[in-house]
Parts: C-alpha cells; structure tokens; sequence
C-alpha cells in the first residue's frame, strides 16, 4: 500500500510557512501540489551552490537526503535567519551527516522520519536476494531488526512458505513468533555458510561497523550480500576480504555521494574497486522509486504541517476574539462566505475580526446533531503512511488541540458565549453567534448560490466556498474563478472541534494574498 497524495490541508498548512528549500529527491505529485513558499533544488547541488541560495532565500526549514550539513552550512543559515525558528528535516533515518551539537547550539531543531522508507527498502532488497529462477534462497541471514530488518523478515515470510530465515539480534517476542524465524546474538552462528545475507543494522555505535573480514570469510564462497547501509558497516580488513573473494557477490544500495565515498575509501586501502574479482553492484533503487518519495513527502509534510499548526495557533491566540460590537469600515476588504453551517460561522468570525465586510450566504441551517457536533479523532482516509502509525495521528490529534484552544478562547472573550464553555455545543450557541456576527456589521443573505454565480461573485472578492454536506465536506477559496481546495473530506469532517482553526488558517491565507489580490484589481 502506497500513498494517494499528501493532503490538501498539508499544503494549505505550508503555505503559511516562510520559504522551504527542499534539496531532496521528491515525488511528482509534491512537486505538482506543493505551495510557492517550498522551493526544490536538485540533491545533486555543489555546497557552494547550496550556501548561494541559503543567503539568497533564507529559508525557514531545509529538507535534506544524505547531504552534508557542516558547520559552514549552518553558521551561513543562521546567519542569514538569525530570529526565529528554524527546522532541518532528513527525509530519511540517518543523521550521520549533520553536526547535530552545532544544529543545537544554532537553535535549529533536527527531524528526521525513521521507517517510513522501510517497506519499500524491503522489497528492494527481496528483489536481490531473489535467485536466477525466480526463488528465494532457502534460507536467508538478516543482520539488523530495526524498521527494514522487521519489514524484510515479514516480506519474507509473505513471499515464500518454506523460507528459514536467521537474524542477527536479540530475541524480540512481541515482533514475531513464526517457527520460521530464528535469533541468534552470535554472528558466527547466524551467518556462518549463509548463502544470502541482507544487511540492515540500525546505526550506532555499538553496531559500526558489524561486518569485518572473518565474518566475510565465514560465509558461503558464493554468498550474496544486499546492504542497504552505509558501507562503512564494512570493517578495512573486510573491503579487502571482498576484493579478493571470487565469486562473493556485493549489492550496495546508495546514493552517487555515499558510492564516491566508498570508491576512495577502497583505493586508500589499496583494494581499488576496478581490481575487485566480482565487481560491485551499485544501485540507487533502494529508495527512488515514486513510490517512495510519496511516502517520504508524505511523512516531511506532516512535520512541516505540524510546524505550520503551531506558528498559525500562536499567533492567532496572540489576538483578541472580541467580537466588535460596532459596523465595519465601509473602506474595509470584502469577503463572502457561502454556506450557513457552524464552520461558516466561524469563517464569519475570524474575518470580521481582521476587520473584513463579511457576506454570508445560505439559507439551509442542518439540525443541532449534524453540524454541531465533537470529534475527538481526524481519519486521514487514504492518506495514511505505510510505516509509521504515529504519522497517522500525530497531525490531526494536534489539529483537535489547536482548534479546542482557540474555540476555549472565543468564549472566553465574549461574555455571552462563555455559559457555552462546560456543555456541549448547542443551536443556542449558534443563534448567539448569529447575533453577535449581526450587530458588529456581517450580512446573513438568505440565498443560495450556485457554482456560476459564487464564480461571478469571485470576480470582485475572494469567496470562501464552505460544503457540509452529508456526502461531501470541503473548505475552498474562490477567487476570479479560480477554485483553490483548502481541506476536504475526512479532514474536515470536525464541526466545532477544528472549525476556528480552518477559519484562521484561511483567513490568513487570503490576507497574505492580499496585496496581490489589491493589485490585480487595480488593473
């Protein structure tokens, strides 16, 4: 199972961002949705190229492969962003490449998405150990039980009923109980005369490296070796044992940086890669597929969302939720809002704060039950990651406490609705929030627009277009006809619990675009 898309509130999310460089692989589809603000270099960019646009573009939040992130690269990112909050995210597990203690004394804080990659690592590495005819070797040595490890042994198991497999590690009950499967902590006994061999050590200290030249020795004399890791898993005495092994097979997956790294090492060593009896088999397949980088850009989205969640609540608390109690400005911009459920109260709301002329449109209001209700959890229908199950939860349970907030606020800063704040939402609630909106200047129309005309009224204003039906939920921004999704479906499916915070986040979209939207009408 893969990916659908990211979300269309991640991208409405990160819009709200400052500028994102995203110097790492990514799907067509990201590169097709994402917003302005994320900027994509190729991976491939010299560092000098790199500190040119980090001055250029003083991004918020950089997201990396296997770059190297030194002291020069930071100090220059800080430099050039010295206030506020700034965020490197890996689009990967391993940070061996990044100064972490400089990143810290920086204040930049580092993220990295383990595992998500990690079925996709699987099947890649199945695909090798896949003999001539078709089938798995019949018996299989995993070194490593970290997310590829567990994802590889069940991808196993999967694909062939009479497979045994041996793996180098600790005896973990919860992850298996299959008779198939055995644990060993000493190599010798899981790899010795092993005929394939799947390298994925979770990196650290204790484990780098894990494979010297005995252990190379101890295999089967035409044994294949898939590793997925950094090669310096590989001890010196162990590069050479390989150089020399005539029919040993090696099949390393890595990037073109890792594989130059790599090709110097075994020249210092004097065991040059062009000498080696069996050539290596170098592949970058591990982790390209499209497949892939949608997971991936699915999970950096998340972090990024989650981010973008954050800054958008703190700094719409930072404002007062007093309904004004006078008429707006007749200078003051013009909104619409079509739709009269509770979320286009809330829409109302926060325009009318930003001192808007707000419009409402409708004349269908849906029973107390359907529209004013709680909910605790936000599915992510087919936008769920394949690896992660906290990646499922994390963004929505942060959206639930976001939203919670700001309704708790505007509650307490309206003396009238503060009898609302230990009870459920009532249609008493929503006939005081009608008045209120009513008396500081906002326009209840009752009628209902069609799709041509709500394009005519986004000729002279941004329309907020709000769907709470029982067959389709959308939050939309229309604009000279130009139909912009904001969240839709499962994501929207809140009432109250999430409402203020979609209105904020599209009230601050629209005010962002603001000065576009004045000089586009000035011609």
């Amino acid at each position: 199972m893969t990916l659908s898309c990211v979300p269309p509130v991640a991208a409405s999310l990160i819009a709200t961002l400052d500028t994102v460089l995203h110097i790492a692989p990514v799907s067509r589809r990201w590169r097709a949705d994402a917003p302005g603000n994320v900027v994509f270099l190729p991976p491939t960019l010299t560092k000098q190229t790199l500190l040119l646009q980090i001055a250029l573009l003083r991004p918020s939040a950089l997201i990396i492969a296997d770059q190297v992130i030194d002291a020069e690269i930071i100090e220059r990112w800080r430099s050039a962003h010295p206030f506020g909050d700034l965020c490197l995210i890996r689009r990967g597990t391993s940070l061996d490449k990044v100064r972490l203690d400089l990143c810290e004394a920086n204040d930049i804080r580092v993220i990295n998405t383990p595992g998500v990659n990690a079925p996709h690592v699987a099947a890649y590495m199945v695909r090798w150990l896949t003999l001539g005819e078709g089938a798995l070797p019949s018996e299989v040595g995993v070194v490593g039980y970290g997310n590829v490890g567990k994802a590889l042994v069940r991808l196993l198991l999967e694909r062939d009923p009479h497979v045994r497999i041996k793996v180098l590690g600790e005896y973990q009950s919860q992850e298996t109980t299959d008779s198939r499967v055995t644990f060993a902590v000493d190599r010798f006994e899981a790899l010795t005369g092993a005929h394939a061999v799947a390298l994925c050590p979770t990196r650290n200290d204790e484990t780098t490296p894990r494979i010297d030249g005995a252990l190379i020795e101890c295999l089967h004399p035409h044994a294949r070796l898939v590793c997925v890791v950094e090669p310096d898993v590989f001890s010196d005495d162990a590069v050479q044992a390989l150089a020399v092994a005539e029919h040993l097979q090696l099949v390393l997956g890595c990037g073109s940086v890792t594989l130059g790294e790599f090709r110097s090492r075994a020249q210092l060593l004097g065991c040059s890669l062009d000498t080696w009896r069996r050539p290596v088999t170098f592949t970058i397949q591990a982790t390209s597929s499209d497949a892939c980088h949608g997971d991936l850009d699915h999970a950096v989205c998340v972090q990024q969302s989650l981010m973008a969640v954050r800054g958008l609540l703190k700094r719409t608390l930072a404002k007062s939720f007093t309904i004004p109690t006078v008429q707006t400005d007749a200078a003051a911009p013009c909104v619409s809002i079509v739709g009269r459920g509770i979320n286009s109260l809330f829409q109302a709301v926060m325009f009318r704060l930003a001192n808007y002329q707000v419009t409402v449109y409708g004349t269908e209001r849906h029973s107390d039950d359907a529209r004013l209700k709680h909910v605790n959890t936000w599915p992510m229908s087919t936008t769920q990651p394949t690896a992660e199950p906290e990646f499922d939860h994390r963004l929505p349970v942060e959206c639930h406490r976001a939203g919670l907030e700001l309704f708790e606020k505007l509650l307490a800063d309206n003396p009238s609705l503060a009898r609302f704040a230990h009870g459920q939402a009532t249609t008493a609630l929503w006939n005081e929030l009608e008045a209120l909106l009513g008396a500081s200047g906002v326009r209840f129309l009752p009628q209902s627009l069609s799709p041509a005309q709500t394009a005519a009224l986004s000729r002279r204003h941004c329309v907020v277009s709000v769907l709470e039906g029982d067959d389709l939920e959308e939050l939309s921004i229309v604009y000279r006809c130009a139909h912009n999704r904001i969240v839709a479906g499962g994501t929207y499916a809140a009432g109250t619990t999430q409402g203020l915070l979609w209105a904020s986040l599209v009230q601050e979209i629209i005010q962002a675009k603001a000065p576009m939207v004045l000089a586009m009408n000035a011609q």
